[in-house]
């Protein structure tokens, strides 16, 4: 999933995007806008150790002429070299800048497919069906949904803040340093935090809206294709300052494998989202042995 953080709540998904000027991906008018409105941030990242590391990985990627490419290139800058803690606090302070304060880098539009409103679930708690522990054991979008042992913990508390989002999730995952690596490899822990609101007319439908700009103002729809005791599988759409439309799915799985009691019904579920490229067999299996 699209992990944004609480924080300082920007991700990968967000921070590759701030491409520094020097790296040539920009163009003329945008390194004017840099320059002009965001010259004081930059030179701030640039003396600084992790924002540093951050840029010159996304300077690596300038060269590579595939925009798909370049750009998975970029979030897997963000995946190694951004933290989800404070310390990549001057990543923060440049991406709002350059995107949202300025917009010198414009907003990406694509489009996420919906899943077809007969394949979201027409009952759902949001006080009890996602809270616990969860492990994701299958995954749509390899960008964001398939890193390895993600381990999700829901809580339901109407009175933490924000209160208007009631569903609180601790999010951890792990990136892979090597994505060649097979044994013993090493991986950097993550953890962000988000929260959700329920909608009162479609339970199946839950919805993290109303975020900060150091949060690049994202939002985040899920929709609920599937549940049970043992099971969650969930379809998200997303938007934020740099990029509109970003989609995937997880399934959550109460163990760290899929239950074998639940695959039926979750490969019907998946066809009657009705989502074109969306299929059981084509789903990414997380590693979650070492959780």
């Amino acid at each position: 999933m699209a992990y944004s953080q609480n924080k300082p709540k920007m991700n990968s998904t967000i921070a590759f995007f701030s491409v520094l000027f020097c790296n040539c991906v920009l163009a003329s008018s945008q390194i004017a806008c840099v320059l002009e409105h965001c010259a004081s941030e930059l030179a701030q990242c640039e003396v600084d150790t992790v924002c540093r590391m951050w840029s010159n990985c996304n300077r690596a990627c300038a060269p590579i002429k595939d925009p798909i490419q370049a750009t998975n290139c970029q979030i897997r800058c963000g995946d190694l070299y951004k933290p989800t803690n404070s310390s990549s606090a001057k990543i923060d302070l440049f991406s709002e800048c350059v995107i949202s304060e300025h917009h010198c880098v414009k907003q990406t539009k694509t489009k996420c497919p919906m899943p077809a409103a007969s394949g979201v679930v027409s009952t759902f708690s949001l006080e009890t069906d996602l809270v616990g522990v969860w492990y994701i054991t299958r995954g749509l979008n390899p960008r964001f949904d398939c890193f390895d042992c993600q381990v999700h913990n829901f809580t339901y508390n109407p009175k933490e803040s924000p209160v208007t989002k009631p569903l609180h999730g601790d999010l951890k995952y792990n990136v892979k340093v090597d994505l060649n690596c097979t044994d013993d490899c090493k991986y950097l822990p993550r953890e962000v935090h988000q929260s959700f609101s329920q909608d009162t007319h479609n339970p199946g439908h839950l919805m993290n809206y109303n975020n900060t700009l150091a949060e690049m103002h994202y939002s985040d729809d899920w929709y609920v294709l599937y549940a049970s005791k043992t099971a969650v599988l969930i379809y998200y759409c997303g938007c934020n300052d740099a990029m509109c439309g970003y989609g995937g799915s997880v399934l959550y799985s109460r163990t760290p494998s899929l239950p074998d009691e639940d695959e039926a019904a979750l490969r019907a579920a998946v066809a009657g989202a009705k989502i074109p490229g969306f299929n059981f067999e084509s789903l990414c299996a997380p590693k979650n042995t070492f959780c």
